[in-house]
């Protein structure tokens, strides 16, 4: 008789509802930051900025965003990531009115600057929230979580093409935005459940498990750099190479980066299920293996069929690595979570920020389809990096530092006898 074993546990309830609230989290950030992209061309026209001053503004609030990614990591340690992710996720709704409601170059400057810092802080403070309620939730949730970022961006895009059909201006629409974001952070804050204080630590020497942790942690933010080095090439060159080399028409040219984002929402919507079967550094090599073939077939097609099937598998297997990455941070480094994903997240924006440029210079020499084909061979290097991470133990606990010798004790005097009555 085939004994089926028991189906585990249902999680606690107060980890449901930090699941729902982090999610949340991840939606806002979605939509806050789909919706300013969505209203930049509208912003530039009604500043009559040179496309010298938009870069310039675009290039701080960039700044800020490095900065709020490197510098919030010990306070997220500090506070814990649900006070951290309540207080970053109302500032990057304000930030966001902030950027529709600036009259001046100057001023819009100083409203990026606040965005960025904002949405940097907010990039890790959810992230380390994530992995935490992953580590405790009994099965793998983080993908799912990532899903949700997917789905705000693309419902922001939505709101962004439909606010600019029907002529509203960005000071009214983010504005609006902003205020309904501010009450979706407050709703989310109610419901993040009382944070769960870190493992205690005594102080120590620095240490050779210390030191073998923090190269892993570089480690694993090479990998998302070269991740997001792929999303962001893809982001700004797909529709080019889609018009120019494949020939769509300028209404189909953006479908390539569509499908993509939507196989992105749908492979993170899957991957917490393959996690559990195949392991996460088995899906990242799979999923890996399945990108990279995905875009070499459409590109060595160049037809319109076989380019936009390639970019919807690479977008499908691109999106299982990143929320593999930032859980294996968490995993080394549990009682530094906040700046270990503060280290992977910086690493993986500035690959966001450095892969258009990249793709765009080397088409010069290579050509674009080329170029493109470059990130096929990242993929390969991240089968490789996945092997390596797989044969990771988790890092030894630091040494207790001895307690110092007690002081030998002093002969106590023989006790004197009273004297009689």
């Amino acid at each position: 008789m085939t004994v089926t074993p028991p189906s585990p546990a249902p999680p606690a309830r107060h980890l449901r509802t930090a699941r729902r609230a982090v999610s949340g989290y991840f939606f806002i950030n979605g939509i806050a930051f789909s919706s300013w992209v969505a209203r930049i061309p509208d912003i530039k026209h009604k500043m009559a900025l040179s496309d010298v001053q938009l870069s310039l503004a675009l290039l701080v609030a960039s700044a800020g965003t490095v900065a709020g990614l490197t510098a919030i990591g010990p306070l997220v340690d500090r506070l814990g990531s649900a006070r951290v992710s309540r207080a970053a996720s109302i500032a990057v709704a304000l930030g966001l009115t902030a950027t529709g409601t600036a009259p001046d170059l100057p001023l819009l400057m100083a409203a990026l600057l606040f965005f960025g810092l904002a949405g940097g802080a907010y990039n890790v403070s959810m992230n380390a929230q994530a992995v935490q309620v992953d580590r405790e939730y009994g099965r793998p949730v983080i993908a799912s979580i990532h899903a949700v970022f997917s789905a705000g961006a693309l419902a922001g895009s939505g709101l962004g093409i439909l606010t600019v059909e029907l002529d509203i201006p960005p000071h009214t629409g983010l504005t609006a935005l902003g205020a309904l974001l501010v009450l979706a952070a407050l709703a989310c804050g109610h419901f993040t459940p009382p944070p769960t204080p870190p493992p205690t630590r005594t102080p120590t020497p620095r240490q050779s498990g210390r030191t073998l942790a923090n190269s892993r942690v570089l480690f694993l933010g090479a990998c998302c750099f070269a991740c997001l080095l792929a999303e962001g090439a893809i982001a700004d060159w797909s529709g080019v190479y889609l018009r120019e080399h494949v020939l769509l028409t300028p209404a189909l040219a953006p479908a390539g980066y569509l499908l993509f984002s939507a196989a992105m929402a749908t492979g993170r919507l899957l991957a917490d299920r393959a996690a559990v079967r195949l392991g996460p550094m088995k899906l990242v090599t799979l999923s890996a293996l399945t990108s990279g073939t995905g875009l070499t077939l459409g590109l060595l097609t160049a037809h319109p069929l076989g380019a936009l099937t390639g970019l919807t598998v690479f977008g499908l297997g691109l999106s299982c690595i990143m929320p593999q990455m930032f859980k294996a941070a968490g995993e080394q480094v549990p009682t530094d979570t906040g700046k270990a994903i503060a280290t992977v997240a910086a690493f993986g924006y500035i690959g966001l920020l450095a892969g258009p440029a990249l793709i765009g210079l080397l088409s010069h020499t290579l050509g674009l389809p080329r170029a493109l084909g470059l990130l096929a061979l990242l993929m390969l290097a991240m089968t490789l990096a996945a092997k390596t991470i797989n044969t990771w133990q988790p890092p030894p606990p630091p040494t207790p530092t001895p307690a110092p010798p007690a002081s030998p004790a002093q002969p106590v005097p023989p006790a004197r006898s009273q004297p009689g009555r």
